[in-house]
C-alpha cells in the first residue's frame, strides 16, 4: 500500500518544489551561463531584502552596491533594473539612470512602467531632444493612455507645434475630461494659437476645483499678460509664487510685469 502512496507523491513533491522555485517566488530566475556575477538564489533573496529596506529608508547610495550585485546577476531582471535606475534617479546621477531605464523598456513586460522616466533623466542630463523621443516612445507604446498623451503633447508644444499639441491634449480629455495638467497644457496651445476665450474657459475649469494649481495660476497669469490685463496678471502670478515659491517661469514673468508697471507709473 505504501509504495503506489511513494510513486504518486514524489513527483508532487518534485512539482511543489519547482512551483516554489521557479513560479511562485518572482525575484529566482537562472543567472546567465558563465556569468562572473552568479548568485545563489538565497544570496539573491538576501541582497534583495537588504537593498529594498535602504530604499524605504532613504539610504539611496547605502542601497546602490547591493542592487548593483543583484543587477550584474540578474542583467535582464526587469525588477532588478527598475530598482537600479529609481536609486540612480535619487542620487542625481542621470547619466547612470537613462541607460537603466533604456533597459527597462526593453525587458519590462509592461515598459510603460518605465514612463515618463527615461524622459525626465534625458531632460536632466539637458538632452531635450533624447526626452522628447523618449515621450514619444512612451506614448506609441500605449496611445490611449493619458499620461503618456500629456508628456508627449508637452513635448510638442516646447517644440513649437502648438496645433498638434492641441490635437492630443484634446484626445486625452475625452478619455480623462477632469485630468487638470491636460486643461492646462491645451489652454497653453491655444493661448498660441489665438484661442483666448477657450483657453480662459478651460483654466478656469481647473481652478474652480482647484484654485490654489500653481500651472493654473501660471497660465491664467500669462493669459492676462497677452491680453495685457497686467494688474490681474500680478495677481494671478503672486497667488503662484505663494504657492510655490521655487516657480521660476513665475518669477521671470512677475519680475517683467511688475518692471513694466514702475515704468508706466514714472
Amino acid at each position: 500500500m505504501d509504495i503506489p502512496f511513494i510513486r504518486f507523491a514524489f513527483p508532487l513533491i518534485i512539482l511543489y518544489f519547482y512551483w516554489n522555485t521557479l513560479v511562485a517566488n518572482p525575484w529566482v530566475e537562472e543567472a546567465a551561463d558563465g556569468n562572473p556575477n552568479a548568485l545563489s538564489v538565497t544570496k539573491a533573496q538576501q541582497l534583495l531584502t537588504q537593498s529594498k529596506k535602504m530604499v524605504q529608508a532613504g539610504q539611496f547610495r547605502e542601497a546602490l552596491a547591493p542592487s548593483l550585485q543583484l543587477y550584474k546577476a540578474f542583467p535582464e531582471n526587469h525588477i532588478y533594473i527598475e530598482q537600479l535606475a529609481q536609486i540612480y534617479d535619487a542620487l542625481g546621477q542621470y547619466a547612470e539612470s537613462a541607460p537603466m531605464w533604456e533597459h527597462y523598456l526593453q525587458y519590462a513586460p509592461t515598459p510603460t512602467d518605465g514612463c515618463p522616466m527615461l524622459g525626465f533623466a534625458y531632460e536632466n542630463l539637458g538632452q531635450p531632444e533624447l526626452a522628447f523621443k523618449a515621450h514619444e516612445r512612451c506614448w506609441q507604446f500605449e496611445q490611449n493612455n493619458s499620461d503618456m498623451i500629456f508628456f508627449y503633447a508637452h513635448g510638442l508644444e516646447r517644440q513649437g507645434e502648438y496645433k498638434h499639441a492641441a490635437q492630443l491634449y484634446q484626445q486625452g480629455l475625452k478619455r480623462s475630461p477632469e485630468y487638470p495638467d491636460l486643461l492646462i497644457g491645451l489652454a497653453r496651445a491655444q493661448m498660441q494659437t489665438g484661442q483666448f476665450a477657450a483657453a480662459r474657459k478651460n483654466i478656469g475649469h481647473v481652478l474652480e476645483k482647484r484654485p490654489d494649481n500653481t500651472d493654473a495660476l501660471f497660465a491664467e497669469g500669462l493669459l492676462h499678460a497677452r491680453l495685457g490685463e497686467t494688474r490681474a496678471a500680478v495677481r494671478s502670478l503672486e497667488h503662484a509664487h505663494r504657492m510655490s515659491p521655487g516657480y521660476k517661469e513665475a518669477e521671470v514673468l512677475l519680475a517683467q510685469l511688475r518692471g513694466q508697471t514702475l515704468r508706466h507709473s514714472k
